[in-house]
């Protein structure tokens, strides 16, 4: 039997054929419709055949024409030691960006996780932040989209965007999601901070209801997957909580930094991907799962960190202090930038002392701001703006803990707002240890 689209009538008849594919393919729908019978006689063929042929020739939507394909990278030749490798790529970092060496640490060990991250239950967001425009966010984000794994940069999603996208491309092995100007739209839309809040954790995913086959159906979309977000300012507290804060400077007039443009700079950084590909390939499945986490870290905090330090135990030489170090200081940067992490729980430290120095039952609001604006070493007396905490701050930080102003009357004078320390008395037990005995 001859083979459709050659009755061995030479190339003539082959161009002719193509030709008139090219044609259909061209048409729209329902014009090929029409076409499809007369058409499939002329050329020899089945309807059905046609079909097959005509389909992969038809112009691709743009949005398929220009749909998302990460590239591959080829693993080192030779094993490499970890330690070296960290050690490299924190060099790297730090001739790039201006940062703190803790930082360029920290931010290196990230890096290294994105190639492990189904290794662990988590994996942290790195939030990265500046306090102003050419600080070098941009440029660590071309770092991160040159060394991470399967990197995807998009400086606008959708919360749709993110679970599709994920879903999508988790069987071919997965991605880092790197997004820029985070602060300009992550913080005004709640569905995309809860899809990216959920991607934290290996178990998450999103319900949605899709159509199949003609009927609507739930449909699971996977979430989980290394998320890197910068932007000016501060992120979403539910954000910043599940990540590692990264804060980066403006150049100074006598620092220097290498241009990303620079001859050989994209190509050490192709080769620490490389390189990374290959440790992952030799240690992902050596790497334990519960490091030892420092006691000054708190649950959050620690789940965070366990990728991070898991990969640097396993390096070994000064690597499982230097990320401990590292760790600490960066949620030691992030604490003091607002006021405390912990501010919380430091005012309800604060309020105990204040009840238990005056041996009082109950405290007016006003006396209780002016004791705290007097605590030069606490960030009350510069609370908002420079100035000292005001009762409407002060009844704003203590209602998350179930505690509220409420009308009190002085051994001495009118009623007015205060608290009773009996109000505190669960909080405390919650959020703070038990005071020493000197202190009771």
């Amino acid at each position: 039997m001859t083979p459709p689209l050659d009755d061995g009538a030479g190339f003539g008849r082959a161009a002719e054929d193509a030709a008139e594919l090219a044609r259909l393919a061209n048409l729209d729908p329902l014009a090929y419709e029409r076409e499809r019978e007369a058409a499939a006689t002329r050329l020899g063929v089945r309807v059905g055949a046609l079909d097959k042929l005509v389909e992969p020739l038809r112009p691709k939507p743009e949005a398929e024409a220009r749909g998302v394909s990460l590239g591959k990278v080829e693993p080192w030749p030779e094993p490499v030691p970890a330690g070296l490798l960290l050690d490299a790529l924190a060099r790297t970092i730090r001739k790039h960006v201006i940062l703190p060496a803790s930082a360029a640490d920290a931010v290196a060990l990230w890096i290294a996780h994105t190639w492990v991250a189904e290794r662990f239950q988590h994996t942290p967001r790195l939030i990265i932040g500046s306090p102003a425009k050419r600080c070098g966010k941009s440029t660590l984000l071309d770092v991160l989209r040159a060394t991470c794994r399967r990197p995807l940069k998009a400086d606008n999603i959708s919360a749709s965007g993110v679970f599709r996208t994920v879903e999508a491309l988790r069987e071919e092995g997965g991605l880092t999601l790197l997004v820029d100007e985070a602060d300009s739209f992550v913080g005004d839309n709640e569905e995309l901070r809860g899809i990216l809040n959920s991607g934290f954790e290996r178990s998450g995913e999103v319900v949605r209801v899709v159509e199949l086959k003609g009927e609507f159906v739930p449909v699971r979309f996977a979430t989980f997957c290394p998320v890197a977000l910068a932007g000016i300012g501060k992120l979403p507290d539910t954000l910043a909580d599940r990540g590692v804060p990264i804060t980066l400077q403006r150049k100074a007039a006598a620092e220097t930094v290498t241009k990303l443009r620079a001859p050989g700079a994209r190509d050490a950084l192709h080769k620490a991907a490389r390189c990374l590909a290959r440790w992952a390939a030799d240690r992902m499945d050596h790497l334990h799962l519960d490091p030892a986490v420092p006691d000054a870290m708190g649950d959050r905090e620690g789940d965070i960190s366990i990728p991070l330090l898991s990969i640097a135990d396993d390096a070994g030489a000064d690597w499982p202090a230097r990320a401990r170090r590292a760790l600490l200081d960066v949620f030691g940067l992030r604490n003091r930038a607002e006021g405390n992490a912990e501010a919380g729980a430091l005012l309800l430290a604060d309020i105990r002392l204040l009840f238990q120095g005056m041996s009082a039952t109950r405290l007016p609001s006003a006396d209780i701001v002016a004791r705290l604006a007097e605590m030069e070493e606490r960030p009350w007396p510069e609370w908002k703006a420079g100035k000292p905490i005001t009762p409407p701050q002060l009844a704003s930080a203590l209602a998350p803990f179930g505690v509220r102003p409420t009308t009190i009357r002085p051994p001495a004078g009118n009623p007015v707002k205060g608290y009773y320390r009996e109000a505190f008395e669960d909080a405390w037990t919650r959020y703070l240890p038990p005071p020493p005995p000197s202190a009771v």
